[in-house]
């Protein structure tokens, strides 16, 4: 039988994938408060590394995977401090950056609705959510594991194909690469086999923005029964951003 972190995460990834992006985190901080619960290290890194993915569709989730990302931080720290306790070693802080004055997390104001999310009530900024981001996928990498991606520009015109972390692709960590491409030409990118989604933002040789392909990875990866098949998604595949999330191909 699902335990209720199994049933909560299970409900954020449903949630993620109809592009539900407030339900999922809803769900998300479920999970991570009952993995807190049961003090429960590896479930909590799970979250922090699930909330590292989702793609945030506007102000309010962007605020809302900030929280998120903070709380369970925060609670890997408390975990981490009580194990190291219990133990009889010294503790040594996995996130020493949260003791900075600097602020961390952030309150969306809607009419005459708040949504408090996290611990405190404090003004975050862009560099703060592009800087964890960037330290979740490289603190939580599986090991290597990775999906081996081909972006094709099946269209008639120049393109630019940008790896970002938010649709906006303009956080100081943005974009991650940048390729230039033909009309009939492709590149490859290697992506974290458990990253949940990866986002490709597609502008024409202007600059002007054509959409947004955001990429299901980990279960295309799990679902692969050779890790080393190459998988396709195509530029026209794209839509207006954020996009709705696409799951590519084996190439032929």
């Amino acid at each position: 039988m699902p335990t209720n972190f199994e049933r909560h995460l299970e409900a954020a990834r449903a949630a993620h994938e109809r592009n539900d992006v407030h339900g999922a985190l809803g769900k998300l901080d479920a999970a991570r408060k009952d993995a807190l619960k049961r003090r429960n290290e590896t479930q909590l890194n799970h979250v922090l590394e699930f909330a590292g993915g989702v793609i945030p569709r506007d102000e309010r989730t962007e605020i809302e995977r900030e929280n998120v990302v903070y709380a369970t931080r925060q609670n890997l720290r408390q975990v981490s401090r009580r194990r190291a306790y219990e133990d009889e070693r010294e503790w040594v802080d996995p996130f020493p950056d949260l003791e900075s004055p600097r602020t961390q997390t952030r309150t969306f104001i809607s009419r005459g609705v708040k949504f408090w999310i996290g611990v405190g009530i404090v003004v975050g900024t862009l560099f703060a959510v592009a800087f964890l981001v960037a330290a979740i996928v490289g603190a939580f990498s599986s090991g290597g594991d990775t999906l081996a991606l081909r972006v094709r520009n099946d269209t008639q015109r120049f393109v630019e194909v940008k790896w970002c972390n938010t649709a906006s692709c303009d956080g100081d960590f943005d974009p991650i690469s940048t390729t230039k491409l033909e009309p009939g030409e492709y590149t490859r990118r290697d992506l974290p086999a458990d990253d949940i989604v990866d986002l490709f933002v597609i502008e024409d040789v202007n600059g002007t923005s054509i959409g947004c392909l955001p990429v299901r990875v980990d279960r295309t990866y799990q679902d692969l029964p050779d890790k080393n098949t190459l998988t396709v998604i195509r530029v026209s595949q794209a839509t207006p951003c954020p996009g709705e999330i696409v799951t590519p191909a084996p190439a032929a």
